[in-house]
């Protein structure tokens, strides 16, 4: 049976948890030793300034995997990195760019975060298998369906489907999804609304254009 690592899960899942520090590389080395693929799904939800957690853990994950390159010589695991089509605005041409813009804004030191992070796992795609997975707005809901696209990235989604969409990309064996940005879309219609997004989008604008109000609002 594969196995697989989740960084960022919540201890809902899986087989044993390893609570520790990410700067703890031997551990995390350890962690990933054996695994069909890694899901590094670490990430802050509000909208934080000058957040950096998705590039510190890119950094850590590398590193971590370079010792498992020096321990062993077994086959490293493929990468799916957890993003958002707002770090990739070709997968949101459906929607108007005004919407577009002020959906980044929102959120935006969290994709700033993210396309960082991008940039620095790209720079070792030569030894590594990375795929990033770059879903639409995400919502709290009963498993639905799911399909893949690589050209439109929809809203919404609900979180199991994500979680499906991104192990099929795990177990997928060939090379369409190799280093691609991967969008995971429902096949259902009748998925909920995230209905506290309008707020939480509405925070992160104030604190986007007034980055003091972080400590009041955040």
């Amino acid at each position: 049976m594969a196995s697989y690592a989740i960084l960022g899960c919540t201890g809902n899942v899986g087989n044993s948890i390893l609570p520790s520090s990410l700067d703890d590389e031997s551990l995390l080395a350890d962690c990933l030793s054996g695994t069909r693929a890694v899901f590094v799904a670490i990430a802050v939800t509000s909208n934080q300034p000058g957040v950096t957690i998705a590039q510190d853990t890119a950094k850590q994950v590398i590193a971590a995997m370079d010792k498992l390159r020096q321990w062993r010589s077994e086959r490293l695991p493929k990468l799916i990195v957890l993003s958002s089509a707002s770090t990739d605005h070709s997968l949101m041409a459906q929607v108007p760019s005004f919407l577009r813009s002020t959906l980044y804004c929102a959120c935006s030191n969290i994709y700033d975060d993210l396309k960082l992070a991008e940039k620095f796992y790209r720079a070792q795609e030569d030894c590594l298998s990375t795929v990033h997975i770059k879903p639409g707005g995400l919502s709290n809901d009963a498993r639905k369906g799911h399909e893949l696209s690589l050209t439109v990235a929809r809203t919404p989604l609900s979180f199991l489907d994500l979680a499906a969409g991104m192990v099929e990309v795990a177990d997928d064996s060939g090379e369409r999804y190799e280093g691609r940005g991967v969008a995971v879309n429902a096949t259902s219609k009748d998925v909920a609304f995230p209905w506290d997004a309008p707020l939480l989008l509405m925070k992160g604008l104030v604190i986007h254009f007034l980055p003091w109000t972080y400590r009041f609002l955040g």
